[in-house]
């Protein structure tokens, strides 16, 4: 799967070169633990995050630890991400404004189903989609429990389902 932004800034590292090689093959090499990328942080235009200003987002501090399983050929089937996420810092590049999340412990599990990846997060997430997703943004959310939610899998990013239990916050809202 490719994207061309950074679409979910979730409380673990995403690890988008390997979703672009994932099979559903059976497990047969032994897994690879490795630490999560660093810290990072995007600034978004007017319209793109939020219909109404610019939004940076800053994630730092997260100490998740990412394990690749392969197949025998060697490709990555499967990602499992645990540990503390990333703290995100949203700011209105407007006004200052910023709300920071503060991650406890984290889980990320990716399922190739062929066309589509099924990724089940708990913990913290954030969502951000732009205009050119489907469905069109833009939104920010932030999330806090559970979500599950399942993306085609073309070079695009079309979120065909998200299930939720727990509380979100709408990010644009609260720093409009």
């Amino acid at each position: 799967m490719k994207f061309t932004k950074a679409h979910i800034f979730a409380p673990s590292a995403m690890i988008v070169a390997a979703l672009l090689t994932m099979s559903p093959s059976a497990v047969a090499a032994p897994p690879e633990k490795g630490p999560a990328p660093g810290d990072f942080s995007a600034d978004l235009l007017a319209g793109e995050a939020c219909p109404d200003f610019p939004l940076r987002v800053e994630a730092s501090g997260s100490n998740v630890t990412v394990r690749t399983f392969y197949d025998r050929q060697g490709d990555p089937v499967r990602i499992l991400q645990a540990g503390r996420g990333y703290t995100l810092t949203y700011t209105n590049l407007d006004t200052g404004e910023s709300l920071t999340i503060r991650p406890t412990g984290s889980n990320r599990t990716i399922v190739d189903n062929g066309d589509t990846l099924t990724i089940t997060e708990t913990g913290t997430a954030g969502i951000i989609l732009f205009p050119s997703d489907t469905p069109k943004g833009p939104s920010s959310t932030q999330f806090y429990g559970r979500i599950v939610y399942t993306v085609v899998d073309d070079g695009s990013f079309t979120l065909t389902s998200l299930k939720t239990s727990g509380t979100s916050i709408d990010i644009c809202a609260r720093l409009a």
